[in-house]
């Protein structure tokens, strides 16, 4: 309680407001989860982001009974996304003659089945760093907030952009804005948003 209490209070006045919010949520964290409620905070520096996934993991580290997560940086999201979108289709007419790539593409199946996984059942998605910058990382990304959903799974979408640029950048990868409207939809929907 008194780590929890400095982590805050260490934080600058913005980040105080929100850890502070976020702590009510951890307090009552079983039946957040239970209802699917995750967060979508926007405005979150790499700095920021950094003690916002320190104090997350801190109170989920602490929690009795356990609570499984997974804390996922961007950078991991966007290759697996680039792996399952990309890497692996282009691997598929080569695979049946060319044993070499056969391996590639099994060792491939299995970390990407595995990330998969993890991301899809944990109780609570933690996504650090959300800045889609391709197609296939936000078709990835709305696949994975509508099958968490459809399940009643909490993530928390942590992002550098205010709504505005986010929604910017998602508009040149989706002219469309198909995908701003579902992610924003989803996690508008079922958690709460800060910046």
């Amino acid at each position: 309680m008194a780590e929890r209490e400095s982590l805050i209070e260490q934080a600058p006045i913005q980040d105080r407001d929100l850890l502070q919010r976020m702590s009510l949520y951890f307090d009552a964290v079983e039946h957040r989860l239970r209802l699917g409620e995750g967060w979508f905070i926007f405005n979150a520096s790499h700095r920021r982001s950094g003690r916002i996934a320190n104090f997350i993991q801190h109170r989920l580290t602490d929690h009795h009974p356990p609570v499984s997560y997974f804390l996922m940086p961007w950078r991991d999201f966007a290759i697996s996304a680039f792996v399952t979108e990309v890497g692996m289709p282009s691997l598929v007419p080569i695979v049946a003659s060319d044993d070499r790539a056969r391996a590639e593409f099994d060792l491939a199946a299995r970390v990407t089945s595995s990330t998969w996984t993890r991301m899809l059942s944990t109780d609570l998605l933690v996504v650090v760093g959300c800045k889609p910058a391709h197609r296939h990382e936000a078709e990835l990304l709305d696949r994975t907030l509508e099958n968490r959903q459809s399940h009643r799974l909490a993530t928390i979408l942590m992002t550098p952009d205010m709504p505005g640029q986010l929604e910017a950048e998602l508009g040149t990868v989706d002219p469309d804005r198909q995908y701003w409207n579902s992610i924003f939809g989803r996690m508008y929907e079922t958690g709460l948003v800060a910046m």
